[in-house]
């Protein structure tokens, strides 16, 4: 029996009645039907019988797609069933694929992979990377598939950054970005060139570097003379003090716990998730604490020794938390009377002094300042100088207790 096509019209489709028991189904020949479900639904469906198992595969909505459409679209189809291909089951895997594209957003990998990331780095710099991509891209991109995300339409986003002169927070965030496209490729979630890493050069403004400004030696006597004047905001004082005397990082300081000090050694141990090296040197850094650092400690505990933290926050602030970045560089500046000195700077004056000295070999100030040495080299260097460094953390105190004419410690006299 030789079978007709185009059985249908616009008009027959429009006058169809609707069964509320069952679906209506009007054919159209070679394939093509129109499904008409009992809550008024009409939708082209394409039959097939590739491979010896009957399968439908939906075409789209009527009217939304059109006869003519559909019977294009079936066409198609039909041609594929011929060069032996089963296009109902290509159909149902591009609409799979679809949907994983879909579901498959910047967010969504952005996330995986700081899931992963949380148990590789400290939990600082994991807040630094989460808050970074959730304050500037989720809400521009996170939304949106990631492998549709192109070179251009990132570059629009991450200039909103650059627009505010932000541009260390630029340049991490980019670099973030990279990360996260990156994870996409290795997981089979997307596919081409990494956006972030065509944006690496020539197109946002060049970031000038800056060191963190230090105090020359012949400004330190002034320096802790203003320390001395300050007394009165006690803990904060304290705290330059300790980040002069240790010539530690500022959030080394900031982060120090009670449980750290060992009292009998003179002796502070800051744990290894705490250290910027951790990677090169995955091991907690000993702290030679000298005969002020131990005065300005003890004035200090009978402040803060009821408290986790050598420095907690001041009242008002969020409970369980350190001094604050800012609290402490401010405090740094007025003591210097400089706006350009930087508390990390304090670092550079301690390594200029002890270096220009000539008095104490590289390895022993390297070792001081936690500069963890890089690649084969740091692997398996584990020295760590520390009966050396004992000398030189009292000499270092003496030298400004000399330097200053007065102990930057209470009641601490200078051994000379």
């Amino acid at each position: 029996m030789t079978r007709t096509a185009n059985r249908l019209s616009d008009l027959v489709i429009r006058q169809a009645k609707t069964n509320p028991n069952k679906s209506v189904i009007l054919p159209d020949g070679y394939g093509l039907r129109l499904i008409i479900k009992p809550n008024g639904r009409r939708y082209f469906q394409f039959k097939s019988a590739a491979g010896g198992k009957e399968r439908t595969a939906q075409l789209g909505t009527y009217p939304e797609m059109s006869l003519e459409k559909a019977r294009q679209e079936a066409a198609k189809l039909r041609a594929a069933v011929k060069e032996g291909r089963n296009p109902v089951a290509e159909m149902k895997l591009k609409k799979l694929q679809q949907r994983v594209k879909a579901e498959t957003t910047f967010k969504s990998v952005a996330e995986k992979l700081l899931e992963g990331k949380e148990k590789n780095v400290t939990p600082s710099y994991h807040r630094r990377v989460e808050s970074g991509l959730r304050s500037n891209l989720f809400p521009v991109i996170g939304d949106l598939p990631i492998q549709d995300i192109t070179p251009p339409l990132l570059h629009e986003a991450l200039k909103r950054i650059e627009s505010r002169g932000s541009l260390d927070m630029l340049g991490n965030v980019r670099r973030w970005t990279a990360e996260v496209f990156d994870f996409a490729k290795a997981h089979g979630q997307f596919v081409g060139d990494n956006p972030a890493d065509a944006l690496l050069k020539n197109i946002f403004k060049p970031h000038q570097t800056t060191h963190m400004v230090g105090l020359a030696w012949n400004e330190v006597p002034s320096f802790v003379r203003r320390l001395d004047e300050m007394r009165a905001e006690g803990a904060t004082v304290a705290a330059v003090k300790l980040l002069l005397l240790t010539a530690c990082r500022p959030g080394e300081v900031r982060k120090a716990r009670w449980q750290e000090i060992d009292w009998d050694n003179a002796r502070w141990t800051i744990p290894a998730e705490r250290m910027k090296m951790r990677r090169v040197r995955p091991q907690a850094h000993a702290v030679p604490l000298s005969r002020q650092s131990l005065a300005v400690l003890s004035e200090l505990k009978e402040l803060t020794g009821h408290s986790e933290f050598l420095f907690p926050s001041r009242v008002g602030a969020k409970k369980n938390t350190c001094l604050t970045d800012i609290a402490l560089l401010k405090a740094v500046k007025r003591a210097a009377n400089n706006p350009d000195i930087h508390a990390h700077g304090l670092r550079s004056t301690f390594s200029t002094h002890v270096g220009e000295s000539l008095l104490w070999p590289d390895v022993v100030k390297e070792a001081a300042l936690a500069h963890g040495k890089r690649g084969v080299e740091g692997i398996y260097d584990r020295a760590t100088h520390y009966p050396e460094r004992v000398k030189l953390m009292q000499w270092w105190a003496n030298e400004i207790d000399a330097a200053s004419g007065i102990s930057i410690a209470p009641d601490q006299g200078a051994d000379q």
